[in-house]
Formats: C-alpha cells, sequence, structure tokens
C-alpha cells in the first residue's frame, strides 16, 4: 500500500498550529486556583512551610506560554528573625507546550525576579532550610480506600532549569557574626534531577563590590539543602582577574583550593569584611579544609607587588565550647609605598559634613565579646620598606580571652627601636587599661607614617616613653581618667610653619619663621598625667634664636591644650622681642597665640636671673645627651616663678558626659509676715 506522504505532511502542517491554539485556549480558560491550591498543599507537605502570593497565578500567552505570580513568600523557621525565608517579587512558571498538549501542566522553567532569601542558623546550630514534613506524614488513611498500606512521602516536581534575576541572598551564621549579603544580578541552576551536579552561571557580588562571574558545577540541590553540596569546580573572574574554586563539601569533610590572580587585591575586601589595601598585582593560593578539631584557612603565597606573605587560620570550639581563632602570619617583604587606603564608599547626597578627625579617636574596646570568643593573633614582619626609614624585625601580637586583652607590637625602624603594650583587664565594673610605649632614637616622620596622624616634625628623632593607666570601656572613658606619664626628647628638626600661622608677629620675627618654617635645636618635656589631664611641668625649646622653657596642659579627652613660654634670645638685637607668650588651642580648633608681657615679672624673680641660653650651651657639651633633656629637670630653678603661672583647666573638663552637673542652690523665697 502506498502511502499518500505529501497529504500526509498537509494534514500534519494544518492540524498541529490548530491544536497548538486550542491547547493555549485551554490552558488560559481554566481555573488555576485548584492548581495553585494543590502546589501550596504539596509544599506544605514536603517541606511543612507555607507558600502564598498576593497576587494569584495567572496564565500569560506568548512565544513560551507561562504562569504568574506576584508576591510570593515562603514562611521561616519558628525560631527565624523574620517570618519570611524568601520574599519574591515576581515568580514566573514557564509551561512545556507538548505536556500543554496533552491537557497536562508541567513546570519546565522557573525564573525568580527580586528574590529576597534569607539562610541563617539559631544558637544551636540548626539552619532554616531544614525543612521536614507536618507530624501527620505517615499511616492508614481509611479514605483513600489503602489502609493495609504506608502512606508514601509526598515529593515535590523536579523544575530542571531555574533563573534568578536581580535578587539578594543573606547568610546569617549566628549572633557576633557579620551575616554575609550576596548581590544576585543574573543566574541559571540546571539539573536533570535534584541528586545530579548542579550546573551554575551567573553573575554575584558583595554590596558596593567587584562583580564575581562563576561558571561550572557545584554540588548537587539536595546537597546544597542538606548543608552539604558535594564536588564544587567553578571558574570565572572576580572584578579583572581571575579566580579558581575547587574541592568539595562533603559528609567526610571540606577541602577547597582557590587560586586567583588580577591587578588590584582590594577586590577582596567587601567578601571578607576588611579594609584590604589597593595595590597589586596580585596571586593568591590559598586552601580551606576541616581537621579533627576545627576548620583551617591556610595561605600558601600572596604575592602584591613587591611584597609578599604566607599565613593560616583556624577556628574551633575548646572543651567549654568557647569558639577560638589563631591566626598566624609571616611577611618577609611588606612595601608600603605599593599599596594605597582602600576606596572610600561615595558620599550621600545631602549627608552631613563628617566631624574633624581626632588624634586619639573614640572607640570602644569591645569588652562586650570578652569571654564569648577566645582571639591569638601573631604577625611577623621581616622587612617593610616604603617609609623612609627601613622597619625590620617587627611582630605584632594580639591575645584575647575571658579575663584579658593584650595588644603588642614591636620593630626595628631605623637605626632605632619602638614598642607598644596595651592590656585590659575587664575585671571590676568598668575594667583596667594600661598603656606602655617605649621610642628610642626613631624618626617622628616614619612613626607618624605608622600610627596615621602627623605633627609636621617629620626631619627629627625622638625618643619617647608613656605610661598611662585608666578605667573605662571606651578609649575616652579610660583617657578622661588616666593617671601616668610621657617623657619627649627630640633631637634637630623643623617645624612646619602652618601651626605658627597664628603666633604674635614679634614671636614670629624672635624665632624667624620663614617660608618652611623654624629650625629647632631639640625639644623636651615631660608630662604628668591625672585624671586625664596631663600637665606639662618642664618643657624646653632650644632654636638657633632663641631658647624657650614653659609649661601648661592636655586635655587628654577633649584634645585642648593651654601653654604659657618663657622666652630668651640668643643675641642682644633680638632681645626686646622675647616677651613670655600663651598659646590656645586643640583638635579641629586653630591655634590662638598673644604676648602677655605682665608675666616676665611673676616667671623672674628678684636678683640675678640665670641665663636660659648658657645653660643649654653648657649642656651640649656633653656627648650623646639631649641638652633640652638635660635642662628641662632644672627649669623650676632657672625661673622659680613659672610654676605658679601655668595655666590650668578653668572647669573640671573631666565631668563624664551626660552626668548632670551640680547647681548651686536656690534661695527660698522670703516669707512676709
Amino acid at each position: 500500500m502506498r502511502i499518500p506522504w505529501r497529504r500526509l505532511a498537509w494534514v500534519l502542517a494544518a492540524v498541529i498550529p490548530l491544536a497548538v491554539i486550542g491547547g493555549l485556549i485551554w490552558g488560559a480558560t481554566r481555573d488555576l486556583s485548584r492548581y495553585q491550591a494543590r502546589l501550596t498543599e504539596q509544599i506544605r507537605k514536603v517541606t511543612g512551610r507555607e507558600l502564598a502570593a498576593k497576587v494569584p497565578l495567572a496564565v500569560k500567552l506568548g512565544r513560551y506560554p507561562a504562569m504568574v505570580a506576584e508576591g510570593v513568600t515562603l514562611t521561616n523557621a519558628a525560631w527565624g528573625s523574620r517570618p519570611e525565608l524568601a520574599r519574591v517579587r515576581k515568580l514566573t512558571l514557564f509551561l512545556d507546550p507538548v505536556a500543554l498538549l496533552l491537557g497536562e501542566i508541567k513546570i519546565g522553567r522557573l525564573v525568580l525576579e527580586g528574590a529576597d532569601i534569607l539562610v541563617e542558623r539559631n544558637d544551636i546550630g540548626d539552619s532554616n532550610l531544614d525543612m521536614l514534613p507536618p507530624p501527620d506524614g505517615s499511616g492508614p488513611h481509611p479514605g483513600e480506600n489503602r489502609s493495609l498500606r504506608l502512606r508514601t512521602n509526598a515529593a515535590f516536581p523536579w523544575i530542571g532549569v531555574i533563573e534568578l534575576k536581580d535578587s539578594v541572598l543573606t547568610i546569617a551564621e549566628g549572633a557576633g557574626r557579620p551575616p554575609v549579603v550576596l548581590e544576585v544580578a543574573t543566574a541559571t541552576l540546571k539539573s536533570s534531577a535534584p541528586n545530579q551536579p548542579l550546573q551554575v552561571e551567573g553573575r554575584f557580588s558583595a554590596p558596593q563590590a567587584s562583580p564575581l562571574t562563576l561558571t561550572g558545577t557545584a554540588g548537587s540541590f539536595d546537597g546544597w539543602m542538606r548543608g552539604l553540596p558535594g564536588n564544587i569546580d567553578v571558574q570565572g573572574a572576580l572584578g579583572e582577574g581571575k579566580i579558581s574554586i575547587k574541592g568539595g563539601v562533603g559528609v567526610k569533610g571540606t577541602n577547597i583550593q582557590i587560586v586567583s590572580e588580577g591587578p588590584d587585591v582590594s577586590v577582596f575586601g567587601s567578601y571578607i569584611h576588611l579594609p584590604v589595601p589597593r595595590g597589586g598585582p596580585y596571586a593568591l593560593n590559598a586552601k580551606a579544609g576541616t581537621q579533627r578539631n576545627g576548620f583551617k584557612v591556610e595561605v600558601t603565597t600572596l604575592k602584591v607587588g613587591s611584597s609578599e606573605l604566607s599565613g593560616d587560620a583556624l577556628f574551633r570550639a575548646d572543651r567549654k565550647g568557647t569558639p577560638t581563632i589563631t591566626i598566624n602570619a609571616d611577611v618577609s617583604r611588606l612595601d608600603v609605598s605599593e599599596l594605597r587606603a582602600p576606596a572610600a564608599p561615595p558620599s550621600v547626597a545631602g549627608s552631613p559634613t563628617p566631624a574633624q578627625p581626632r588624634i586619639v579617636p573614640t572607640m570602644p574596646f569591645a569588652a562586650s565579646w570578652l569571654g564569648r570568643s577566645a582571639v591569638s593573633v601573631t604577625v611577623r614582619l621581616g622587612e617593610v620598606v616604603g617609609l623612609g626609614s627601613k622597619m625590620q624585625n617587627g611582630s605584632v601580637t594580639l591575645a584575647s580571652n575571658d579575663t584579658r586583652f593584650s595588644f603588642r607590637a614591636a620593630a626595628t625602624i631605623g637605626g632605632g627601636s619602638a614598642g607598644f603594650d596595651l592590656v585590659y583587664d575587664p575585671t571590676g565594673r568598668i575594667g583596667q587599661a594600661t598603656l606602655t610605649a617605649s621610642v628610642n632614637r626613631v624618626s617622628l616622620g616614619e612613626l607618624a607614617s605608622v600610627l596615621g596622624f602627623d605633627l609636621g616634625l617629620r626631619d627629627a628623632v625622638g625618643d619617647i616613653d608613656l605610661r598611662l593607666r585608666g578605667g573605662g570601656r571606651t578609649t575616652r572613658d579610660a583617657l578622661n581618667s588616666a593617671s601616668g606619664s610621657i617623657d619627649i626628647a627630640v633631637t634637630k628638626g623643623l617645624w612646619p610653619r602652618e601651626p605658627l600661622a597664628n603666633w604674635p608677629a614679634e614671636t614670629q620675627r624672635l624665632l624667624g619663621v620663614t617660608d618652611t618654617g623654624v629650625p629647632f635645636n631639640c625639644i623636651a618635656g615631660r608630662f604628668d598625667v591625672s585624671g586625664g589631664v596631663a600637665s606639662l611641668r618642664r618643657l624646653v625649646v632650644d632654636t638657633p634664636r632663641s631658647t624657650m622653657v614653659g609649661g601648661g596642659y592636655v586635655h587628654l579627652r577633649t584634645e585642648g591644650w593651654e601653654f604659657i613660654l618663657a622666652s630668651e634670645a640668643r643675641d642682644a638685637q633680638n632681645a626686646a622681642l622675647a616677651s613670655p607668650l600663651r598659646l590656645k588651642g586643640g583638635s579641629g580648633r586653630p591655634t590662638v597665640g598673644a604676648l602677655e608681657p605682665n608675666l616676665a615679672k611673676l616667671i623672674i624673680g628678684a636678683g640675678v636671673v640665670p641665663s636660659l641660653v648658657s645653660q643649654v650651651n653648657q649642656a651640649a657639651r656633653q656627648t650623646g645627651v639631649n641638652p633640652c633633656a638635660a635642662v628641662a629637670p632644672r627649669v623650676e630653678g632657672l625661673r622659680p616663678g613659672l610654676r605658679a603661672q601655668m595655666p590650668v583647666p578653668a572647669v573640671d573638663l573631666r565631668q563624664r558626659a551626660g552626668r548632670p552637673a551640680a547647681s548651686a542652690p536656690q534661695p527660698s523665697p522670703r516669707r512676709t509676715p
């Protein structure tokens, strides 16, 4: 029998379009409320969670027929921080045309737009992704006419392709840890079954961070839901660089290796929540894995320009369940000149002007987390260049536990050395902080670069001995009640012109101020600190044209200060310009200077007046001795009336903010007889 192929082709060409049109009309005219109820009930049986939508399902006809719902929410665990685990602005379920022709609604692709997904854990380690069916999951049901059978577990039909657009994924690992926020611009997840490899292709980023583009295999869907994704092998781009992540997360543990390279290492800052400086090119080789008692991250090599370091971090819990972090880093070479401060976030229009930066910032000691975790950090610095003078043999250690917090740093800088030691004891109502610092023959310019503020004495070399102790939970409170001493001795250098701009004209002529500033031979003084006020009783400043002695105070909390200086000219030509001077200023405030000639009679007693210049010249003959430091202890004998004229705070600045000041008693009204 001869088959009429041509006639059959014409029949099929006419029937198929009619069938497709009929299927679309059939799907569009169906009542989807019952299907939506079935879908909601199926999800409840599988996960134990409730699915709801503000706008019900509706069919959208087009090239690819789809069902659309808006304002979709999935409830969170009962202990969750918010009611919804997921909020979806728009959900689109693309229908399978072949199944639609057969009268069945089957989802071929799912698109989530504007999804806000929160993944979190509680204090005992439970995840809100752990979903269980409701308690009525099995047992005989006579109404189903199979009373002798066990009820089978409900299963949600698998969707092979899931797309995300303009979504946000937040992962919160518990109190005390900052949440990880991942913005998903676009992503596609493909898999033939929940337990099969999951193909991932997407563009991700942390807030205000460089985009991360990844492509490859990332475990399985069931694995991610159970917290054990499986094998991971993805590659892509991080900013303008490359990144590769390989390994696996399974029952036997975690073993992941990360290899990355690029032009700027600061791209990692937003992802690891640390202020990573800008610099490059960089090459990173790191790995992470679980051990018997913890989780270890090891940086095999990290090269940024000519700098190179390696290190590791171990995260574990001790026998008492206290989280313990141990970090070790070995920096063989660090070139500071190749590194720059991380880019500041863009300012918002109309935002207030930032406050004037303080020399001593107000920052908490974070005593609240003492005892909640134990931290130990050790950093070794072989060589640090780019600061002018080479820094060698540096070390930084930080230790924190339930009884104390300590931070120590030491290094050889140029031909001198510097050390820093901060210890905080949280016992008692407010705790006690002890600060000790020692600087021996170190350039003040290099020291200013390390500490982050500049006094302008970049060419001078100084010796500093600092010992302070105070109580409080913040630096402001500790300094407001601090007691101790500060000894300073500075050798030859140049004082910049800017701080001298508001000094009296006579004093500027006496000092010989030029466009570059004022040279000085030496500076020395001692601060006696009590109750947060540093009183300077013996100050000596020697310049090529005059010698000055004086004193005053510096308030460590407000950073306000006031000094008086009694000068003596080195030659008779400028003797008329030597007059006592009073200076006032502070952090963020201009310096104000004024001559007070009447103080001369109060500072200098009757009889023979010892020469300051001759005393300094005599001390300068001693080898290896700072002449100002040698003369400073004898200032009260050289100018006996100086101590009585020292300025002191006009009011009790040690009064803490928020404490009501004592008010004078009001006179009672007089009664009339």
